[in-house]
């Protein structure tokens, strides 16, 4: 059972935070990471008042890891973000312990539907619909999760539960992506709110150069309004640089009998990475929806 930092990382949706993390200080069977990003973007669009909206944004994260047996480790992971012009915000705080039945952890992070729904989620911007209550997010606070692998790390388990600070407002979630060894992911997620409920399937399958998804859920937000909503993504290597992305997605929303579409888009994205640490990437969005705005993403994302 991966029992390292690594594997944390993977099952709680920083990977991408982190992939270029720096191992500032070892020793001692203890570890402090370093990471984060300066990714410049501007958006175009005719619901922009001017010419371009700066969506720019940095982040730093540190990871910790510190081995206390030969079956325990405690581990540590925050991450902050920066807007031009705007405060730092928190987006992860998170500390647990890693254990030979799995990691446990506490503090704000992701839910246990955020694997089912980063299936599609692969664009640098226009994906990731598939989080459609609080309980089903990214980024919760006050949230105990276990995350476990099992069956050789082909069956990964999630489960969490939110002790809400609002009165009757805990909610809790349970997980399970499964990877065949012939490249095919399947998962599926349960999300209990109270009055609000999710459910999520994903399917996904590698071959080569080749990734495609598919993500579907469906629930309530409230007593008659219900929702269903549809993700799918698509991704080709032509070289080691360079890709191109597509995604789809759709959603409904049924208040009363009363049916609305509340999304109906598609997006290309063309993505060049000159290495590890830098990238630069173009996204088209074309909205289907009455009065939507189809938009033009470009970004130049420098990670360390």
């Amino acid at each position: 059972m991966k029992k390292t930092l690594l594997a944390v990382a993977v099952l709680t949706s920083f990977i991408s935070s982190a992939a270029n993390a720096a191992d500032v200080y070892e020793k001692d069977g203890t570890k402090l990471s370093v990471g984060g990003r300066a990714e410049v973007r501007g958006l175009f669009s005719d619901s922009v008042e001017g010419t371009m909206e700066d969506k720019s944004r940095a982040r730093i994260n540190f990871a910790g890891e510190t081995k206390i047996s030969e079956n325990l480790t405690g581990f540590g992971f925050m991450e902050y973000e920066i807007k031009p012009d705007s405060d730092l915000k928190n987006r992860y705080l998170y500390a647990g312990f890693g254990t030979v039945v799995g990691d446990f952890s506490y503090g704000k992070q992701d839910t246990a539907n955020v694997q089912i729904s980063d299936m599609t989620d692969i664009a640098s911007y226009h994906s990731g619909q598939q989080q459609h209550i609080d309980a089903s997010s990214d980024k919760q606070s006050n949230n105990f999760v276990y995350a476990g692998s099992f069956l050789n790390d082909a069956l990964s388990v999630q489960a969490n539960y939110i002790a809400s600070d609002e009165k009757d407002a805990d909610s809790a979630a349970l997980s399970a992506l499964y990877a065949f060894d012939f490249g095919l992911d399947l998962g599926v997620s349960y999300t209990d709110e109270g009055e609000k409920k999710q459910v999520t399937a994903g399917a996904a399958y590698t071959l080569n150069s080749l990734y495609l998804g598919a993500t579907y859920a469906a629930g309530e937000e409230a007593e008659n309004d219900d929702f269903t909503s549809l993700e799918l993504a698509a991704q080709y290597k032509f070289t080691t640089e360079f890709r191109l992305l597509a995604i789809y997605g759709m959603a409904e929303q049924d208040k009363a009998g009363a049916k609305t579409d509340t999304q109906d888009f598609a997006a290309l994205e063309a993505q060049y990475r000159f290495n590890k640490s830098i990238r630069t990437y173009v996204s088209y969005k074309l909205d289907n929806l009455d009065g939507g705005e189809d938009e033009l993403l470009a970004g130049l994302r420098y990670s360390f």
